[in-house]
């Protein structure tokens, strides 16, 4: 557990420097596995990461290779619980894109800047409008990320959509 907590932490800061350093993000994207060790994330041996660069309004949700049905029936709930409240479970223009880890393969979402966010669009991720976000993501023995709980990895997976809050939040999408 302390590795999953340690994992995510990391992997924020990691976020960070990617949003202030275009030459670190280059080479975050080519090499997650060196990037990630050298900042003192548990890497899995026998494992890729590969870094998905999240556009604006497109949303990744990611599941893990064990627990998925948990994960799905956790979505299926949050969309439920959603629908509940307002008729618009994805906002206009909005894309949510789904993606599975595999035994040997774990995706890492880096959010777009904050910095380079629209007004409408902060507000919609700081969750004026939003709906489509991972909030509180916790995989088995993964995390995979975004949001207004900070996600880190556990023994079961739950996805809420709810709105990304905050930088460092949004930051952890860690797939330990």
């Amino acid at each position: 557990m302390a590795d999953k907590k340690q994992n995510a932490v990391k992997y924020g800061e990691v976020v960070a420097k990617c949003w202030e350093d275009e030459a670190y993000k280059k080479r975050f994207l080519e090499d997650p596995e060196g990037v990630l060790a050298e900042a003192g994330f548990v890497v899995e041996e026998g494992v890729t990461y590969k870094v998905i660069e999240q556009p604006k309004l497109v949303k990744y949700l990611v599941i893990p290779h064990e627990g998925a049905k948990d994960a799905v029936q956790s979505i299926a709930k949050s969309l439920m619980n959603r629908i509940e409240q307002s008729d618009v479970i994805i906002p206009e223009n909005t894309e949510v894109r789904i993606i599975q880890n595999t035994d040997d393969m774990r995706y890492l979402i880096l959010p777009a800047s904050p910095k380079s966010l629209s007004a409408a669009e902060l507000k919609m991720v700081a969750g004026g409008d939003s709906v489509a976000t991972a909030t509180n993501v916790v995989q088995t023995g993964e995390v995979a990320t975004t949001v207004v709980e900070v996600q880190t990895a556990s023994t079961t997976t739950t996805l809420e959509f709810e709105a990304e809050v905050g930088v460092v939040a949004v930051a952890v999408a860690v797939l330990v």
